[in-house]
């Protein structure tokens, strides 16, 4: 997925110019911006510890652009806190073509085989969340996505140990994402990487808006272990019709949001924190029958429980 949307903006970039909580990382809820002149003569307004479209083409390009593509702005449409990155795919009037808006983490860029750069990072999370919205005009078919990936340089080679992209679908609310982190190895990390586009094409349709606020991991904790025999019970299990209810003596353990996964590790259902209460239905009605995770990330850790749909 990085290697698309990397090689279409380079490609749209070219043909222009050619002619003319885990371990903690600094501003996930992208409430710090500043005005940088790095990549937009006179500077442009940007996320701290992100790079942007703007980045990315005046990189490839050699120059600083004279003006900014405006597909990254902040907003105060927030999930929480002030403010939330704006990602708009726009047609940049200085030259003609049609840019998504682009977000990735870090704060430079490196060579073509991995532009962005990521930031340090030693721990091995098991999920990353973050909230969203995606609007389009115009009868616009186009979603938004995300990349995020865990890597270790060795001798100069990057080699990814964790990596998963996803697309998203239309929200006109925020809503909560989980995304999970399957190892390849039992290798420790050095750096992450975390992309979001406003386009899931290498040919983008102006008009699509995704708000992307509140991105966080969840690493494994002391804990857990303790967790997976918290008082929490389901029935019936397995269910003949994919309706589950969960029970506990604990409310706040069932207001915690929670996801599901199947055998793959795909998400198929996840919800945000609900009123506590002893008891929480989960309807999978709508998934074929087999075996699939829930687990609840709750303050004190993941409680997980498996689903039989028969």
């Amino acid at each position: 997925m990085k290697t698309l949307f990397r090689l279409g903006l380079l490609a749209a970039s070219t043909l222009v110019f050619t002619s003319t909580h885990a371990q903690t990382v600094a501003n996930l809820d992208l409430e710090t911006w500043s005005t940088r002149a790095t990549s937009v003569t006179g500077g442009v307004e940007a996320p701290a510890n992100w790079q942007t479209t703007d980045d990315l083409i005046s990189s490839l390009v050699g120059v600083a652009l004279p003006v900014g593509t405006t597909t990254v702005t902040k907003t105060t449409d927030a999930h929480s806190g002030t403010y939330a990155a704006q990602l708009e795919t726009k047609t940049y009037a200085l030259v003609g073509q049609t840019f998504p808006g682009a977000l990735a983490l870090g704060t430079r860029l490196t060579d073509f085989g991995s532009l962005y750069s990521g930031v340090p990072y030693t721990a091995r999370p098991t999920q990353m969340q973050f909230y969203y919205k995606l609007t389009r005009t115009g009868g616009t078919p186009d979603a938004g996505a995300v990349s995020v990936s865990l890597s270790r340089t060795t001798g100069g080679v990057s080699t990814d140990i964790a990596i998963m992209g996803q697309t998203l679908a239309p929200a006109s609310t925020y809503t909560l994402v989980t995304i999970p982190l399957t190892y390849t190895s039992t290798t420790t990390p050095d750096s992450l990487h975390i992309e979001f586009y406003s386009s899931s094409t290498q040919t983008p349709t102006a008009g699509t808006t995704l708000l992307i606020d509140d991105i966080s991991f969840v690493t494994p904790t002391a804990t857990r272990a303790g967790l997976l025999d918290a008082p929490v019970s389901v029935a019936p299990n397995p269910s003949a019709d994919g309706r589950f209810l969960l029970h506990s003596p604990e409310p706040a353990l069932l207001a915690a949001p929670f996801t599901v996964t199947d055998l793959t590790g795909r998400v198929v259902l996840q919800a945000p924190t609900a009123s506590p209460a002893t008891t929480r239905t989960i309807d999978l009605g709508t998934q074929a029958a087999g075996l699939y995770t829930l687990q609840l990330q709750t303050e004190k850790g993941v409680v997980i429980r498996k689903l039989v749909v028969r």
